[in-house]
């Protein structure tokens, strides 16, 4: 069997970790996008109720209102601090899986570039086997004559 035939398994299975890897790093991207939307709707959310707390405070409001806004200000703040350490995570995660699929897709190309030159090489040597038996052929008939 020739090398690049022998090579056709270990080629499909790396294409196919190669796929596998792909596909977790696309989840991981939805995953990471869908997380950085969720901060910055917290953000946005947080910014809307400053506004709110200081157009009431212009208005004038009451010592146990005031003490509302804050403790509400302060639990969108923990919370924007807890979302982001789930982006940071995301993200670290996202680019773990693009490592990993840049590996596997570098081994997949490797392997492709590999079976190229093998089959190459092969169509050379076949090249070189028929012209040398059409050589020798053309010898025999020549001689014949």
């Amino acid at each position: 069997m020739s090398p690049s035939k022998r090579l056709k398994p270990v080629q499909r299975v790396a294409h196919s970790r190669e796929q596998v890897a792909a596909r977790n790093l696309g989840i991981s991207r939805k995953v990471l996008q869908e997380q950085q939307n969720k901060l910055e709707q917290l953000r946005h959310y947080h910014q809307d109720y400053l506004q709110r707390f200081e157009q009431a405070a212009r208005n004038g409001i009451a010592a146990a209102q005031m003490q509302e806004y804050r403790a509400f200000i302060a639990k969108l703040d923990e919370a924007i601090r807890r979302q982001e350490s789930v982006v940071a995570a995301s993200q670290s995660e996202h680019t773990a899986k693009k490592s990993h699929w840049r590996e596997k897709h570098s081994r997949t190309q490797a392997l492709n570039k590999a079976i190229d030159r093998y089959q190459i090489a092969e169509s050379k040597n076949e090249a070189r086997s028929e012209q040398k038996e059409s050589d020798e052929l053309s010898q025999r008939l020549g001689r014949e004559e």
